[in-house]
């Protein structure tokens, strides 16, 4: 049955992605119950239209919780804690990159509780989630995540559905990959045009006027280069499950190293970076 206004939402977790999306549901006109360990981001929810709440049991009338938590872990013990006292048909939606057998096993340990388990990876960015253009992969259930439209329609730009539990983190996962990819891409060529005369200043409005355009191309600015150690990790644990090497990916890892918001934003300055220079120059 396809979630309503008329029906609670829960958010676990009011970070740079979650709290934003209080806003979004409570302009919908949801009644969003919030949960985090920090007073300042539950503060900062109720002045978005939100309901704090301390303890899990205060989440049992949540038709969906959207989970925003860090880890596997953290993301299992809010399933736990949840899957004690919702009502059977709730929904409890992974939002955290977690890895695929985390999303499919908390399906199997919620399933006996009448508790559906969708994962929606988010891809977008802090920007997206401020602007609301988050571009979820998701999978799960199909009725689940039709039942889910409304919950994800205020914040989202598209809704991927890609199959069962997991693939959205699978989804995620090599969108990650190309994102990555792309930022050392990018960064090793402005690097080099610098070198030979040429400012990322004149250089990305000539890139964008061609095929490489691209929103990472526009958004650097708006970077802050986190998490390229666990969205790096997660793909080569999905390549090793299947006995596949991953070639480029290691490589993006080690480059990734050198790229932080102050060298970025010195290149995009037209300084020469020393720590970007020597890890190029890196054999």
């Amino acid at each position: 049955m396809t979630i309503t206004t008329a029906d609670k939402v829960g958010i676990v977790g009011l970070g740079a992605m979650g709290l934003p999306i209080v806003k979004y549901l409570t302009e919908a006109g949801f009644t969003v119950l919030c949960r985090d360990l920090s007073q300042e981001a539950l503060d900062q929810a109720s002045a978005l239209g939100g309901i704090s709440v301390s303890t899990a049991a205060e989440l049992a009338p949540c038709r969906a919780l959207l989970v925003f938590v860090p880890t596997d872990e953290d993301v299992a013990s809010v399933a736990k804690e949840f899957a004690a006292v919702a009502e059977p048909g709730a929904i409890f939606v992974i939002h955290a990159s977690v890895r695929t057998q985390t999303c499919k096993d908390l399906t199997a340990e919620l399933a006996p509780a009448g508790i559906k388990v969708v994962d929606a990876a988010l891809t977008g960015g802090v920007r997206g989630a401020r602007d609301g253009e988050i571009n979820l992969m998701v999978g799960g259930e199909a009725e689940d995540v039709a039942a889910l439209a409304p919950v994800f329609a205020p914040w989202t730009s598209h809704v991927n559905h890609l199959g069962p539990s997991g693939n959205g983190q699978i989804g995620k996962t090599v969108n990650n990959m190309i994102h990555w990819g792309e930022i050392v891409t990018i960064i090793e060529a402005l690097s080099l045009g610098l070198e030979l005369g040429i400012s990322p200043e004149q250089m990305r409005p000539a890139l964008a006027n061609g095929p490489t355009d691209s929103r990472t191309l526009h958004d650097l600015e708006d970077m802050r280069f986190t998490w390229y150690e666990k969205d790096t990790d997660n793909a080569l644990a999905m390549a090793d499950q299947i006995d596949r090497t991953l070639y480029f990916t290691p490589i993006v890892r080690e480059f990734m190293r050198g790229i932080n918001v102050e060298n970025v934003a010195a290149l995009l300055g037209g300084k020469d970076v020393v720590e970007l220079r020597e890890l190029l120059l890196e054999d």
